[in-house]
């Protein structure tokens, strides 16, 4: 069980909050005209992250902050506190010289002090860029040019890493969470809190349009690539989180933060936390899947999110010690960022939790969800609809286009690239990069998917994975997932390898749970029961361990340079 602290001013808090928070909103007004000729008048500028600040402060002082700081450890803070810290860290911000437009680059795993900077950074006008701290130096240090960032706010735990690219980076300060001595010429992050007051002057009139966040790819595909949204875009995804047709993240929610914040802005769901007072759960520093799980039975979690990696090794816990954590009822876990598998998905259902099978990019933030209409289907086919991205959020727009460039029709069987469009889904990437990523305003994704006949969207692969053999296309993700519903196998991956005869064929990775064994032939012959023959891989490769991106997704680059040399000719 955790060990926990809550600060003593919590309890006074709400008695001393003004409610009369400036919310400083410009007023600008948006105009269309109508049909009968006249004019109406929209004000937009509340989709920002001050009304987000605001919310905190004057509705929900009382709603909780949980972080996790050690082993067993937590603290506990309450939203007035957030609201108070963000405001003087805004000030602290302003007084270095930061001001609208300017980048400030935060190097933090999911912790308090990042929580605050969520807030702090785009209330004064400036734009808050997540470096996602698994990256290499060298593409961290592109990043940072890249971005022309102008402070970093880095924990001290992880100088060492920032040590590595700072000579090639072009902060011109830097802010350290804990100790600053280990950065020589550092302000200390506690210090300078201390030295300002939460005077909320500090704060500018930012708009609907103003830029808030910047993020990159993790560049699996060449140089990583910079989205910028504005605060609108952030506030309506997070909105739309709130929705009973996407996630319905709402105010008895007990959520914890496992998507990085670092990451793809944590899906927007710091904020639309915030917007609702739910329950934030911080993971802090390094967490590893025991210490979401304890975190999950000990804050009674009702809402949890990551790669199927993260949950597989999850799941593998919770099987081999029976009985340590006890879920919420309440508990729903998304899966997004690669494609689960259906013996994941029915792994964790056995554990009572409710599986959601979602869909969502750096440039997406908000995409696809799959049990939004499972209830108009018997139950035979649940399992079908869940193992599929499912259908688009509200204000999202999908569409296929097959690889000659016409649209796909809904059979759930013609193949193409997925297209998005929608209100928080990036047009372009940050400094107009790659433009050919954009066609007339949709995103082109770089994934394969089909779209049945209900418009749920199913992957079948990345463009850059799928296998192509004898003019046929195969799909690695659905034989990865087969071979993972065998008994035996842990992890699986599959990839195309060149062949002379066929252009390209199927080449299977697979690593065997601890004590379990099985044969090359006996995948094969698994999976001839359920593909076409030409469909099953041609060789069979047992391995320890499968490499992962700094995402925790697998790593097909790795392994296709890996067998790129494979000589058919020795498996004969």
């Amino acid at each position: 069980m955790n060990k926990s602290t809550r600060s003593a001013a919590c309890a006074e808090f709400p008695e001393r909050v003004d409610h009369s928070f400036r919310e400083g909103f410009a007023g600008e007004e948006h105009w269309y005209t109508d049909r009968a000729g006249g004019k109406r008048g929209m004000n937009l500028d509340t989709l920002t992250i001050r009304h987000v600040l605001v919310r905190t402060h004057r509705y929900f002082p009382r709603s909780e902050v949980v972080e996790r700081v050690g082993e067993g450890q937590v603290r506990r803070f309450c939203y007035a506190e957030l609201a108070e810290e963000a405001i003087r860290f805004a000030n602290g911000l302003r007084s270095l010289g930061v001001r609208e437009g300017d980048r400030v680059a935060t190097l933090l795993w999911n912790t308090w002090p990042h929580l605050v900077a969520y807030l702090a950074i785009p209330n004064i006008g400036a734009v808050i860029h997540t470096l996602n701290l698994r990256l290499h130096p060298n593409d961290l240090a592109y990043i940072a040019h890249h971005a022309e960032d102008k402070v970093l706010i880095v924990e001290d735990s992880l100088v060492p890493l920032y040590e590595q690219f700072r000579d090639h980076a072009p902060f011109q300060q830097v802010i350290v969470v804990g100790d600053a001595t280990k950065v020589p010429g550092a302000l200390s992050y506690a210090e300078l809190i201390q030295q300002h007051e939460p005077d909320e002057r500090a704060l500018v009139d930012v708009h609907w349009n103003t830029p808030a966040f910047l993020l990159y790819t993790s560049g699996t595909t060449g140089k990583p690539k910079g989205v910028l949204y504005v605060h609108a875009q952030l506030a309506l995804a997070a909105l739309a989180l709130t929705s009973t047709i996407t996630y319905y993240v709402s105010k008895e929610d007990s959520i914890v933060l496992s998507v990085p914040m670092f990451h793809v802005a944590s899906w927007a769901l710091p904020y639309a936390g915030l917007i609702v007072g739910a329950k934030l759960v911080l993971p802090g520093p390094h967490p590893q899947p025991a210490d979401l799980l304890n975190l999950l039975s000990d804050e009674q979690g009702t809402f949890v999110a990551g790669v199927p990696t993260v949950w597989h090794d999850a799941a593998n816990l919770v099987e081999n010690y029976p009985g340590r954590w006890t879920f919420s009822p309440k508990l729903r876990l998304i899966l997004g960022g690669s494609a689960a598998p259906e013996a994941l998905i029915r792994r964790w259902e056995s554990f009572g939790v409710t599986v959601i099978h979602g869909w969502g990019m750096s440039e997406v933030l908000l995409g696809l969800q799959s049990h939004v209409k499972l209830a108009d289907f018997p139950p035979e086919k649940r399992y079908e609809l869940l193992l599929k991205q499912g259908m688009p959020s509200p204000f999202v727009e999908a569409k296929v286009l097959t690889f000659d460039g016409a649209e796909a029709p809904w059979d759930g069987q013609t193949m193409g690239e997925l297209l998005v469009r929608g209100a928080w889904i990036a047009d372009s990437y940050y400094r107009g990069e790659s433009p050919d990523s954009f066609v007339d305003g949709w995103l082109r994704t770089g994934d394969v998917a089909v779209i049945d006949q209900e418009g749920y969207v199913k992957l079948v692969d990345r463009l850059k994975d799928v296998i192509k053999s004898g003019g046929e296309w195969i799909s690695t993700i659905e034989l990865e997932n087969a071979l993972m519903s065998h008994p035996a196998v842990e992890e699986a991956a599959v990839i195309g390898v060149p062949h002379e005869r066929w252009q390209e064929r199927p080449i299977g990775v697979v690593v065997l749970r601890r004590g379990q064994s099985t044969t090359e032939e006996e995948l094969k012959e698994y999976l001839r029961q359920r593909f076409v023959r030409w469909w099953v891989p041609d060789a069979i490769v047992f391995v320890d361990e499968l490499p992962k991106t700094s995402t925790g997704k697998l790593a097909k680059a790795t392994l296709r340079e890996r067998f790129r040399d494979w000589k058919w000719e020795e498996r004969a």
